[in-house]
């Protein structure tokens, strides 16, 4: 005797492949929408609204290397191992005060900067906002006058002494 298929006669949210296939597009609708939130609540650190002032500053600080240059300024510092106290010696004595500016190379939201106080005419002291992370940080040290900098670009590492130098 030949047997003949009953129909199905639930409803269709009861078959499986229908749920198979809603899956798909409401996974990419929601994909999408984490997406949006995504690129409106983060910064984009990258990317300069200034650009152009930024471009202007660069011939300010090649003149503050140059000056660093010829003073024959250089300097080294050593970061503690709370990873937020620093120590810097400074080839020669300098009268006022000193600042010290850590830049990420792709978050500034994690760019930091402090004033130095003297411990000595060649020693000076600081202690960061926020420990470092273990990344690569671009640290740049100058006067409170903007007459010279000195400039180095640090990996950090336990026990390890940055030393600046003009930069160019």
């Amino acid at each position: 005797m030949l047997k003949t298929a009953l129909p199905n006669n639930n409803p269709w949210y009861r078959h499986p492949f229908v749920w198979l296939l809603i899956t798909f597009p409401l996974t990419a609708v929601i994909a999408g929408f984490y997406t949006f939130y995504v690129a409106v609540h983060t910064n984009d650190g990258l990317v300069a609204d200034d650009y152009y002032e930024q471009g202007k500053e660069i011939n300010q600080d090649l003149h503050r290397d140059q000056a660093a240059s010829a003073r024959g300024m250089e300097a080294q510092i050593m970061l503690g191992s709370n990873r937020q106290s620093l120590r810097v010696l400074l080839n020669q004595p300098v009268t006022g005060t000193l600042k010290l500016k850590l830049m990420h190379p792709t978050r500034a939201g994690f760019d930091q900067s402090t004033q130095l106080s003297a411990q000595g005419p060649n020693m000076w002291v600081a202690t960061l906002p926020k420990p470092l992370e273990q990344s690569t940080w671009q640290v740049e040290l100058s006067d409170s006058t903007d007459k010279w900098r000195l400039y180095a670009e640090w990996q950090i590492q336990p026990d390890q002494v940055l030393t600046l130098i003009p930069n160019g």
